[in-house]
């Protein structure tokens, strides 16, 4: 037991250093690996990102988002006219110590569901192992999130959306083969 804390502590205290030496791909790169397909009612921004470093560590994550365009006869209900985004972030978590831990969560099978929506486990493309959701009561959203190797996260949001279908088709027009690829 006592060796078992001593390599316990000596992880503790090595592991994030030697993690701190890993280098993340900048966030230009990973943009070209963020969805950039045509989607019916839907206008794509213009990607964002970022790459810091920060007390040892490091990240990197490229963001696009896509809105719905308001129709242009469109009068706002009593409610305002109501918006419809699918947020897209890819991170490289390789810089983050025990970010690579966030793959294990993904690992387990499981199915919940309630009166307002569902969480269950999915796999993108046959090999990507991840986490679907959706809000289906009042307020509508979605989510799907999955790992790219060891390496990247992809994190899709919908808001005032409650079919999955949508991400996951974003999710699927990338080349995650390529990606769990790259290297900085």
């Amino acid at each position: 037991m006592k060796s078992f804390v001593v390599l316990f502590l000596a992880f503790l205290i090595l592991a994030p250093a030697a993690q701190s030496q890993t280098k993340v791909v900048h966030f230009k790169k990973l943009q070209e690996y963020l969805p950039s397909m045509e989607m019916k009612g839907f206008e794509r921004k213009k990607p964002t990102g970022q790459t810091q470093t920060a007390m040892g560590m490091t990240s990197s994550e490229a963001k696009v988002r896509y809105v719905t365009k308001a129709p242009p006869d469109s009068v706002p209900s009593e409610e305002g006219y109501t918006e419809q985004s699918i947020e897209i972030t890819l991170s490289d978590m390789s810089g983050i110590p025990f970010g690579q831990m966030a793959a294990m969560q993904y690992q387990q099978e499981f199915e919940n569901e309630t009166e307002d929506g569902y969480e269950k486990s999915v796999t993108v493309k046959g090999t990507y192992k991840g986490k679907e959701s959706a809000r289906t009561g009042d307020y509508k959203s979605c989510e799907l999130e999955f790992m790219v190797g060891t390496r990247f996260m992809f994190k899709l949001q919908g808001n005032g959306i409650s079919d999955a279908k949508v991400l996951t088709k974003l999710a699927e027009s990338v080349d995650l083969a390529k990606l769990e690829k790259l290297t900085p």
